[in-house]
C-alpha cells in the first residue's frame, strides 16, 4: 500500500524521485523501490514522507483512506456511514450554534 500511495502523492505534488529522495534523506533508487513494494522505508522514513506530504501515516500505510493531515490543529469527527449532505450541513450548523452560543455567553 505505501508503494501506491508514495507514488500517487508524489506525482499530485509533481515531484521527481530524485528530488524527493533529498528530502527525506534516501537515495534515489530507495524511492524507486519504496514504490514498487520492493523495500518497506523505516519508521523514519516513513514519518519524513508523512511530513512532507502533509498526510498522516495511519493514510500512508493503507489504515485510513482520507488523506488526513499530518499537521492538524483541529479535531475531526468520525460521522456515521451513508450520512447524507443535507445531515452533514446541518450538523455544521449546530455546531456553529454552540460555538455562538458559547461567545455569547462568555460576553455576558
Amino acid at each position: 500500500m505505501i508503494g501506491l500511495r508514495l507514488k500517487k502523492l508524489r506525482q499530485e505534488k509533481e515531484i521527481k524521485q530524485k528530488d524527493l529522495a533529498a528530502v527525506i534523506g534516501v537515495q534515489e533508487t530507495a524511492v524507486s523501490r519504496y514504490e514498487t513494494d520492493k523495500d518497506d522505508p523505516s519508521d523514519k522514513i516513513k514519518t519524513e514522507i508523512a511530513k512532507y506530504f502533509n498526510i498522516s501515516l495511519d493514510y500512508l500505510l493503507g489504515v485510513i483512506d482520507e488523506p488526513v493531515p499530518y499537521y492538524n490543529h483541529d479535531i475531526f469527527l468520525k460521522l456515521p456511514d451513508g450520512m447524507r449532505q443535507e445531515e452533514r450541513i446541518l450538523l455544521s450548523e449546530f455546531i456553529g450554534y454552540i460555538v455562538y452560543r458559547r461567545d455569547k455567553s462568555s460576553d455576558a
